[in-house]
């Protein structure tokens, strides 16, 4: 080489090196694709009579540097597919299980940016925290261990818990030992020993929850895997509401359309704030009947007309939760929304589905095998992408 091309060359060759690095990092499934098994190879001049230099270079490499713009194309074309690919059994499932009209309803207010997750215990349950059957179980068992019950109490409170009559159980055992509940909630619902499964990128249902909105959500849950989760991606939460606490900003940060959070039991930590005990849903809902003079039910209010609800991990037995959104369908005051929920199909289906609709939350069931709920989470992220434009229902179903 002249030394008059060397310093150009060696400028030129670093340039290189730093682009194709981080091609080679980000790209690496769409070159590996594109590269096939073999590299392109050639020979150049015959300069010393038979002495051939052989050269080798990836069609990759090749395509970026001679024509980004078709690289590009290349690899839109190529993300398409593979998107594609990745939803077939979920958009065939739609397809057999005749769900594509409601589905589509969801993604259109996903798009809207209207949804409001509604998220119950068995979003807590992958990341290793118990369902309120399991806690209240659990409870008990501290409390038989601590305290002198005679059996009558033990029968009934067991019962409780076997009926799923969860307010009951839970009042019996708050009455019983106050302090036990609130020790068994601050030590079993801290979400720090699991924040690396909660960062961007991570798998399961929480992960997804800030791409579904960036309005409010509600939760029956005690931990703050929620807040965890949102704050790892880069969208705090500005509003709280926990359970009966006062002097919250949830009120005014959801009118402004801020992001914020509905905690209807309250927060693991804040005993103050806990809705537990019969006499706790009497403060925070009203003695006779619902009272929309309360904070409580006034916002649920507000949330259930103004936003679709998307219920995940939630088991949607009657309680006070939808004994609100009843009255206020009852009270034909409002034009309420489509709201949804993603439920499985094993979970009474033909029993349950009439009371939802009557509910205006429209189900979209998925299947469980063996204990195994991961089609709730592709649902979801299909659900995502459809909204993003990333991918089509429709038109993938005619490919």
């Amino acid at each position: 080489m002249t030394e008059k091309w060397k310093g150009l060359v060696d400028a030129a060759q670093r340039f290189k090196a730093s682009v194709q690095s981080e091609l080679n990092s980000k790209n690496k499934s769409f070159h590996d694709e594109l590269n096939y098994e073999s590299s392109i190879e050639f020979y150049g001049l015959d300069a010393n009579q038979g002495s051939l230099t052989p050269y080798s270079f990836e069609a990759s490499e090749i395509l970026f540097w001679h024509d980004p713009t078709a690289y590009l194309d290349e690899m839109e074309r190529w993300t398409n597919k593979v998107e594609a690919d990745k939803y077939k059994d979920v958009k065939e499932y739609l397809s057999e299980s005749n769900q594509i009209p409601q589905f589509n309803r969801l993604v259109s207010a996903i798009k809207k940016q209207r949804i409001a997750p509604f998220v119950g215990a068995g979003l807590s349950k992958n990341y290793g925290f118990p369902l309120w059957g399991e806690a209240l179980q659990a409870i008990f068992e501290k409390v038989k261990a601590n305290e002198n019950l005679d059996d009558e109490t033990k029968e009934k409170i067991s019962g409780y818990i076997k009926k799923w009559e969860y307010i009951e159980a839970a009042d019996s055992l708050y009455d019983l030992a106050p302090v036990i509940v609130a020790s068994y909630l601050l030590n079993n619902f801290d979400a720090n020993s699991i924040r690396d499964n909660l960062k961007p990128g991570s798998s399961g249902i929480a992960s997804l929850l800030p791409e579904l909105t960036d309005a409010c959500i509600i939760t029956t849950n005690f931990d703050r895997i929620i807040e965890q989760v949102f704050a790892n991606a880069h969208k705090s939460i500005e509003g709280y509401m926990y359970g009966i606490q006062r002097e919250n900003q949830f009120a005014a940060k959801l009118v402004q359309g801020e992001k914020c959070i509905l905690k209807l039991h309250g927060n693991f930590d804040a005993q103050d704030s806990h809705v537990f005990s019969s006499s706790q849903y009497k403060n925070a809902y009203g003695n006779n009947g619902i009272d929309y003079t309360r904070q409580l039910p006034r916002t649920l209010r507000q949330i259930f007309i103004s936003h679709s609800l998307l219920f995940i991990g939630c088991s949607l037995h009657q309680d006070k939760t939808l004994e609100v959104f009843q009255d206020i369908i009852d009270s034909k005051s409002f034009d309420i929304p489509n709201h949804f929920s993603l439920m499985p199909s094993s979970s009474n289906k033909d029993g349950k589905e009439s009371t939802l609709l009557g509910l205006h939350i429209q189900p979209i069931w998925y299947d469980v095998v063996e204990h195994d709920h991961s089609q709730l989470e592709q649902l979801l992220r299909f659900a995502i992408d459809c909204a993003k434009g990333k991918v089509s229902l429709q038109k993938n179903l005619q490919s």
